[in-house]
């Protein structure tokens, strides 16, 4: 009673809400692909990578948003070109930029008369930073997201399981994995008020992995992977409101108990 009495009287809290459901949505439905394609670091990697860019916004004053994307693309671009010959492997390539990037942020940050607040929000989430803008910017990136997926479902598993038969029934596997690496990146920023950059990565790759580890069928996975985001993340934001603790690694930590005791009832 006590969290509907604020949720009608806080904006904040209801805006914390809104977002906690919708960033959920979004994480539950990409995290397959992640961890199906073992993609596992992209989401870490790209999570670090906003930092450069929100330093920079704040840096410069201008919007935090715009900086987020940038940052995120540009190392979702560089790293798909460092693949693209195949000789250096994506996990190499994240490992390179990613401390680059990172150290692109602090050196920004260092810089701003705002650095112990800004950066103590952007490493683990700040949900009482959420705005409007912020809301409809998750809005329409899950929207977005969601139809992409569902639309070339097929493409994409042809592509997550067998690239050289997706490219015999002539699936642009270049632009495939060029979108999902677009779609992460705009995953990673609408969440990162949610997540931060420190849990980032927990986020992005507990649904799917309790998603593949229960069903045997992608797009069923993308489903199960969604459902159990959601519900975790409603109820670590309960936990976190009742107990006065910050919502992002409250969500993965109870997220990652939901896993374990998955993992532990199917061995029995």
């Amino acid at each position: 009673m006590e969290l509907l009495r604020d949720l009608v009287n806080y904006e904040f809290l209801r805006n914390a809400l809104i977002t906690v459901v919708l960033s959920s949505i979004l994480s539950g439905t990409v995290s397959p692909v992640i961890v199906y394609k073992r993609m596992e670091f992209i989401g870490d990697g790209l999570a670090h990578a906003i930092f450069a860019g929100v330093a920079l916004a704040v840096l410069l004053d201008f919007n935090v948003l715009l900086g987020a994307i940038l940052a995120t693309v540009l190392f979702a671009f560089l790293i798909y070109q460092l693949n693209k010959g195949r000789f250096i492997s994506e996990s190499t390539a994240i490992g390179l930029l990613l401390p680059v990037f990172m150290s692109i942020g602090v050196v920004l940050f260092s810089k701003t008369e705002r650095y112990t607040t800004d950066v103590t929000s952007y490493l683990f989430g700040n949900l009482l930073l959420v705005t409007k803008q912020d809301i409809l910017f998750i809005l329409v990136t899950t929207v977005a997201t969601v139809l992409i997926l569902y639309t070339l479902r097929y493409e994409i598993a042809y592509w997550i399981f067998d690239e050289e038969m997706a490219n015999f029934y002539g699936i642009n596997v270049k632009r495939i994995k060029l979108l999902v690496f677009v779609l992460i990146s705009f995953t990673v920023v609408a969440t990162l008020k949610v997540a931060g950059v420190v849990v980032m990565g927990a986020f992005l790759v507990i649904p799917g992995v309790f998603a593949k580890f229960n069903t045997r069928s992608f797009t069923h996975a993308i489903e199960k992977s969604t459902i159990f985001n959601i519900s975790n993340s409603i109820l670590g934001f309960l936990a976190a409101y009742y107990l006065d603790l910050p919502p992002g690694p409250t969500i993965v930590l109870l997220s990652f108990a939901s896993l374990m005791l998955s993992l532990v009832s199917r061995r029995r």
